[in-house]
């Protein structure tokens, strides 16, 4: 059968729901319907049982003066006599307060103990608040701290605090931050820094080799920068041009000797080749030594300042393009100098050995077979 109340199946023919402990039996049941809830875990019961179904407790009212605690202590609650209809009446607990009967008689704000905030815009009083005063009378009054003006918009209950603009906080640790790390490189307290500047001219000096001058080379390229320039000022006359044009004609002839062009070929023969990397960049810097000297002769030859009509304009020709043909035959071993240094270490150089050779093959022989024509010739001669 189906429980009327919770709609739950139980048993044919009971007379009360094993869920809902309601009465189901025949005819109109009990005439108190009422629940009745435990006294230890607050379980609801049926009024005609005895127990709790959940801690075991004696339902309330079921008790008399005569039952033995200790019937109760051993759990022997089987012969507690049922509870008669009078008794039931008069055990029911009253219901608990509903919600709704607490929520009305919540008191009245204006009573409550909460602190009114202290407002001007709202219109709202100050109210002056006691100091507090010691618990005993005999205590010793104590010195006073002066009170602090307070703000006329200041709450009295909590205290007053300076709030610092966050800009104002970011700027202050960056200009700390920046302050110190200026202080630690320039005042040097651990000493550190010499020995980092050191090693880090070491490193210059190992990548850039040739960006590295000495004292005395800075001091010598300062001298040649300062007679250049009074080179440029100044106009030579026909013997001073003949005297310059005669050493400058033996710098290019000394170009050809076989301790100038003579070791950069036979440094390339020996080395284009070679491994490693660092044996090939060690000897191709007589190859690139030699055409720097050979563009500063040219670069002489195009500062001289000489006269409108002097008698030696085709000897600074002639020179001019000895000079070129030196630099083109100096300058196609550098090229093929750049082609070996661009391989690494690992791969095979015989298997390029004919892309390194051809800047040489195509522009050598060329350069070389003029020069061979025209040296002798072209010495220059003096003239009355």
């Amino acid at each position: 059968m189906i429980c009327p109340h919770c709609l739950k199946t139980i048993e044919d023919g009971a007379s009360f729901c094993p869920y809902c402990n309601a009465y189901v039996g025949p005819g109109d049941g009990p005439e108190h319907t009422e629940f009745v809830f435990c006294d230890g875990c607050g379980a609801r019961l049926s009024p005609h049982d005895r127990t709790c179904p959940k801690c075991g407790r004696p339902a309330p009212g079921i008790l008399s003066e005569n039952t033995a605690a200790s019937d109760l202590a051993a759990g022997r609650t089987a012969g507690f006599p049922r509870l008669t209809q009078e008794q039931i009446d008069t055990e029911v607990p009253h219901a608990p307060a509903s919600a709704a009967a607490v929520l009305s008689d919540a008191a009245d704000p204006n009573e409550t103990c909460v602190l009114p905030a202290f407002d001007k815009d709202f219109g709202i009083p100050k109210v002056d608040i006691p100091a507090p005063v010691s618990l005993r009378d005999d205590a010793q009054p104590k010195k006073q701290k002066p009170k602090r003006k307070a703000h006329p918009d200041e709450d009295a209950y909590h205290k007053h605090k300076r709030h610092i603009p966050k800009p104002l906080i970011v700027i202050a640790v960056l200009a700390a931050v920046c302050g110190g790390a200026y202080w630690f490189v320039t005042a040097d307290p651990m000493g550190v820094m010499p020995g980092f500047y050191d090693q880090f001219g070491q490193a210059a000096k190992t990548t850039f080799p040739s960006r590295q001058k000495g004292e005395a080379a800075e001091k010598e390229s300062k001298q040649e920068d300062a007679s250049e320039a009074v080179q440029k000022e100044t106009v030579l006359t026909d013997d001073q041009l003949y005297t310059r044009l005669d050493g400058l004609y033996q710098t290019i002839v000394s170009y050809s000797d076989e301790d100038q062009i003579g070791e950069v070929i036979d440094s390339f023969n020996n080395g284009y080749l070679r491994t490693p990397l660092s044996t090939r960049q060690e000897l191709s810097q007589s190859a690139y030594a030699l055409r720097d000297q050979i563009k500063k002769t040219q670069d002489e030859l195009n500062n001289l300042k000489v006269q409108d009509d002097t008698a030696y304009a085709e000897d600074i020709d002639h020179l001019k393009q000895l000079a070129q043909w030196m630099y083109e035959r100096v300058d196609v071993i550098c090229q093929s100098w750049d082609i070996s240094l661009s391989i690494p270490d690992g791969e095979s150089l015989s298997a390029r050995q004919s892309e390194i050779l051809a800047p040489i093959a195509q522009g050598a022989n060329s350069a070389l077979n003029q020069y061979d024509a025209n040296v002798s010739a072209w010495k220059p001669q003096q003239r009355s």
